[in-house]
């Protein structure tokens, strides 16, 4: 917590508390469709309060990327560490998706995976951001495959970077189509995925 002056007063200022609401404002509308106005009536905050914290608009979302990755993402990468067997730590990983998707006081889909458009990628800054939390995404897949594999309880003809990289296609896949199809109708597709990938 922060102590803040705003107009000769000192206020408590919870900064997780204000990226959890940033973070879900971002989640809601997009990065294009937020404006810092709406943002500092999400987040409770006064303007010179905000550019003093949070500098722009650029940074409170890198700053709301690191937050949902803490919440949501290391999540579920730790339910697929879990597991040695690979087929078990996915299906995890899969659950714990399910479980944000299908909570009712979460936006639809996966910040991460909204943040693959246009107006963000062409901000080089969280273009790079976004890419090393994908690629550290795919590396820690492929690392869980490949000990999978090692231990002999996962057989596939696939290097373990490339079946890696499908299941994160599918998963950003699965995000886009949240918000349309029935979760339980997500569920067993998936579940039909990973048995095509003999997992």
């Amino acid at each position: 917590m922060t102590d803040l002056v705003e107009m000769g007063r000192t206020r408590i200022f919870d900064e997780d508390a204000a990226l959890a609401k940033a973070m879900r404002l971002f989640w809601r509308q997009g990065y294009a469709n937020t404006s810092i106005k709406q943002l500092l009536a999400e987040m409770d905050m006064l303007n010179g309060s905000f550019y003093h914290t949070f500098k722009d608009k650029k940074t409170i979302y890198a700053k709301a990327l690191e937050y949902y990755n803490k919440q949501y993402t290391d999540k579920r990468l730790a339910a697929l560490a879990a597991h040695d067997d690979f087929s078990v730590g996915i299906r995890a990983l899969f659950a714990e998706i399910f479980t944000t998707l299908e909570s009712k006081s979460e936006p639809n889909g996966c910040l991460v995976v909204n943040s693959l458009v246009a107006e963000i990628l062409s901000e080089e800054e969280l273009k790079t951001s976004l890419y090393s939390d994908i690629n550290l995404f795919l590396q820690l897949i492929a690392e869980r495959i490949q000990l999978s594999i090692d231990l002999n309880h996962t057989s596939t003809n696939l290097p373990a970077m490339q079946l890696a990289r499908i299941l994160a296609t599918y998963i950003q896949g699965l995000f886009r189509l949240s918000g349309i199809l029935e979760i339980k109708q997500l569920k067993n597709q998936t579940e039909d995925f990973l048995h095509a990938l003999n997992l």
